[in-house]
């Protein structure tokens, strides 16, 4: 079985788990339909909850069992299967791939009595089998309804929520991505992001990328993510069309671009946040117009399509718009090569660092206003949490406590500081005060 995504004439991208026969997988591509598509779920979340159906299927074709024909008769899940299918989820790969090897690999020494090795099962994360479980559930139930809509029973509804409810609560905590890209925030030192950035600069010699055109444009990109802190989608899915480059009032449109006819990418980069309106400084906006006049202009094909960002390569995909893995696997990975400090760098990082910079600036606002120096009004935390969400695109303002984070880590480590300066000055004249009563 495979998971391969298809383009519509509308350019809706439409992913379908295929059978070793060939054929969509029946109910996988109902469930799609009728279910995940009405609920808007982007196309790449579609395709990694069908990789994660794949598990099930494998499982279900071990056991020699088929669920459908089970939910028919009013036969759900017992605990015993939800450990066992809990158990296959967490896999590495899958078992009778894994089977083949475990003699080879993932040996460990066993200290009991005597050691040796023994065979250890790969697994993945704990968020990854997370996730794993909630897309089997979610297609469980809804298999089990299809399954029983024959049944006018409120038994069996009951059934299936207890089922539903046993099944979510086997699932293992999550360690949560958000709090281990701020733990990596927290360790990396603002002089290693302004290093990166020279680095970056399209005239800086220890710039990796030999051809000019491709030096400015991935200049280009690591700018964007850091002034605008806009996702990597959100980067890629850019339009030359969307941008005011000249004037007073110049400034890039974030648009959500799902489904768009004239991207060529398969799997579509796109925004994930809200549509918003970022003005741009004077040396963005000259940036921006030369890459497009004197770049991008130039690249064959780059007229068929609006997006920003596009392959310079000679090849197949010459013009075409910039890939999500062209992005993640050569532009990011030879840049850290520069310098191994530059491991800890991730583009996530960038929304960090202009939310701590914004925290800043807001702070140097207010001891300004403090001050009454003429120009500048305080800004309470309400208004500056109504700014920080138009910025980063959020739907609600505690979507941005993530990445204020580290500025609220860094004040209270200068306070803490500060306080212990304080007692030891007072400590020290409290002796010194001994001293002369002596």
């Amino acid at each position: 079985m495979f998971v391969k995504t298809i383009q519509f004439q509308n350019g809706e991208r439409y992913p379908v788990l295929w059978g070793n026969d060939g054929f969509p997988h029946f109910h996988t591509t109902l469930w799609v339909t009728s279910k995940l598509r009405p609920e808007s779920r982007a196309a790449q979340t579609i395709e990694n909850k069908l990789n994660h159906i794949k598990y099930f299927l494998e499982w279900q074709q071990e056991k020699q069992r088929d669920l459908y024909v089970e939910f028919q008769k009013g036969q759900f899940l017992t605990d015993l299967d939800i450990e066992e299918l809990k158990t296959y989820l967490a896999v590495n790969i899958p078992l009778k791939k894994y089977s083949k090897k475990a003699n080879k690999k993932n040996k460990v020494i066993s200290m009991n009595i005597a050691p040796k090795f023994i065979d250890v099962t790969p697994s993945v994360g704990s968020d990854h089998h997370y996730n794993r479980m909630t897309s089997v559930i979610e297609y469980l139930i809804f298999l089990a309804k299809v399954a029983t809509q024959h049944i006018n029973s409120s038994n069996i509804n009951n059934k299936i929520e207890i089922m539903e409810k046993r099944f979510k609560k086997s699932r293992p905590k999550r360690k949560g991505k958000k709090v281990k890209d701020e733990v990596n925030s927290k360790n990396i030192p603002k002089e290693l992001i302004q290093e990166f950035m020279e680095v970056a600069h399209y005239d800086n010699p220890k710039n990796p990328f030999s051809v000019e055109s491709v030096r400015y444009r991935n200049h280009l990109m690591f700018h964007l993510l850091k002034k605008l802190a806009i996702r990597r989608g959100e980067l890629l899915s850019l339009k030359i069309t969307h941008m005011v480059l000249h004037g007073n009032k110049k400034c890039v449109w974030v648009k959500r671009t799902h489904d768009d006819k004239n991207d060529t990418r398969n799997k579509q980069p796109v925004a994930k946040t809200k549509e918003r309106m970022l003005r741009i400084d004077d040396e963005t906006a000259k940036l921006l117009n030369t890459y497009i006049g004197d770049y991008r202009s130039k690249v064959p094909n780059a007229n068929k399509h609006p997006y920003l960002f596009v392959v310079h390569r000679k090849g197949e995909t010459l013009g075409d718009p910039i890939s999500t893995s062209t992005f993640d696997n050569t532009i990011v990975p030879t840049m850290k090569k520069v310098d191994e400090k530059f491991s800890l760098i991730h583009p996530h990082f960038f929304r960090h660092d202009w939310n701590e910079e914004f925290s800043e600036k807001v702070d140097a606002n207010n001891e300004l206003a403090a001050a009454n120096i003429e120009g500048y009004t305080h800004i309470d935390s309400g208004r500056e949490a109504k700014m920080r969400m138009h910025y980063m695109g959020h739907s609600s303002e505690k979507s941005g406590d993530i990445y204020n984070q580290r500025h609220i880590a860094k004040k209270a480590n200068e306070v803490s500081l500060t306080e212990q300066n304080e007692l030891k000055e007072k400590v020290e004249q409290a002796r010194k005060g001994r001293g002369c009563h002596e």
